[in-house]
C-alpha cells in the first residue's frame, strides 16, 4: 500500500480540522507520518493542542486531569478520525491508538492500515 503527499497533506488538513469542531482549537501545527512496511502506520503529530483549561490544569499540577480529558476525547472521536483517514486512504484502519502530552501540548494518533485484500481475508476469518 502505498500513502502519497497529497494524502499525507489531507489527513493533516483533516485532523486540524477535527480538532478544531471538538476542541474548539486546532494545532498549531500536524505532520504525518508513514511507514513502508506491512502493515502500514500512519503517525499524525498534532503540535501544540492544549486547550486553555487544559493549559492551566497542566501548569497547576493537575497533569493525569488532562491526560483524562483527552483519552475521554480521544474515546468519544475514535469513529470520526478514523473515518477521516479511511476516507482519505481509501483503507481499512484496523487499530487506533491517540495519547495527549499533558505539558508539551503534543499529540499523537496512530492508525494502523491493512490493504483491500488484507481486509477481505480478515472479513472471511471473521464470518463476514
Amino acid at each position: 500500500m502505498q500513502v502519497t503527499r497529497a494524502q499525507r497533506n489531507a489527513v493533516a488538513e483533516r485532523i486540524t480540522q477535527l480538532e478544531r469542531s471538538f476542541y474548539g482549537r486546532g494545532p498549531s501545527n500536524v505532520k504525518v507520518s508513514v511507514s513502508e512496511d506491512e502493515p502500514v502506520s500512519l503517525v499524525v503529530l498534532s503540535i501544540d493542542s492544549l486547550t486553555a483549561a487544559d493549559s492551566v490544569l497542566s501548569a497547576r499540577g493537575q497533569r493525569e486531569a488532562v491526560i483524562r480529558h483527552h483519552e475521554a476525547l480521544h474515546e468519544a472521536t475514535r469513529a470520526d478520525f478514523i473515518g477521516a483517514v479511511e476516507d482519505v486512504i481509501g483503507a481499512q484502519v484496523h487499530a487506533y491508538l491517540a495519547q495527549v502530552h499533558p505539558t508539551t501540548g503534543h499529540a499523537v494518533r496512530v492508525f494502523i492500515l491493512a490493504d483491500l485484500g488484507d481486509t477481505r481475508e480478515l472479513d472471511t476469518l471473521a464470518g463476514e
